[in-house]
């Protein structure tokens, strides 16, 4: 009997940490697959929930090819709730004219409790102006040209808002 004693005391010691150790390569796993980690809105999900720290990206289309740009809008979301982490784009097609079209991914970090609303214009070519550090306005409607009645076609900007509640 002395010899099982030490294989069950053994055990034991040995099973919440192999536990332990399993559920922490899932996780890791899990993470690196994407299938946990900051969460991804697209743009027909508008009300977010977030722990402090926590970190989530909103993805919208957008075709650079065709000179489509996205920027967070005025008023840019409180500061006490949420901080911008960056952006990027993801172009499967490439930037070449004609390129299918890609994503434009915005980065952020929820960094206190309260609610906030995140708002981003969509700019197709020629319809807003840029102001620099990643923010724009709507350009002023297009006039004709001298001569002519004919009035250039410029389509709107367009604004999406996301809600966001920091927990």
């Amino acid at each position: 009997m002395p010899t099982h004693l030490p294989n069950a005391i053994l055990r034991r010691a040995l099973t919440p940490a192999l536990t332990t150790l399993t559920a922490l390569t899932v996780l890791t796993v899990l993470t690196g697959c994407g299938l946990l980690g900051p969460s991804t809105y697209d743009t027909d999900e508008t009300a977010i929930e977030a722990d402090s720290g926590e970190k989530f990206t909103l993805s919208v289309p957008s075709n650079s090819s065709l000179g489509e740009h996205w920027y967070v809008a005025e008023p840019k979301p409180a500061a006490r709730v949420l901080r911008a982490a960056g952006e990027d784009r993801e172009n499967p097609g490439g930037d070449a004219i004609g390129a299918g079209g890609g994503r434009q991914l915005f980065h952020f970090k929820a960094v206190g409790r309260g609610s906030t609303t995140i708002r981003l214009i969509h700019c197709p070519v020629g319809s807003c102006i840029d102001k620099g550090e990643d923010s724009a306005t709507a350009s002023p409607p297009p006039s004709p040209s001298p001569g002519s009645t004919v009035v250039p076609r410029v389509d709107p900007p367009t604004y999406h808002s996301y809600h966001v509640t920091v927990k």
